[in-house]
């Protein structure tokens, strides 16, 4: 995979984990609001921890 590439994908998981967490917030009294913020932080997590399994 080209570096460009990498680093596209790993900005488009960070936009949509940054959106997912904010719908989230606005609805975190539903349970399915509550939800989206835990997807949108596993989203966030996950290119953090690719980055650091590749690095390591």
């Amino acid at each position: 995979m080209t570096t460009l590439y990498e680093t596209n994908v790993i900005i488009g998981l960070c936009i949509v984990g940054f959106c997912l967490l904010g719908v989230g917030y606005n609805f975190r009294y539903r349970g399915w609001g509550l939800a989206l913020v835990w997807v949108g932080v596993i989203t966030m997590m996950g290119p953090i921890a690719y980055r650091l399994i590749v690095m390591f």
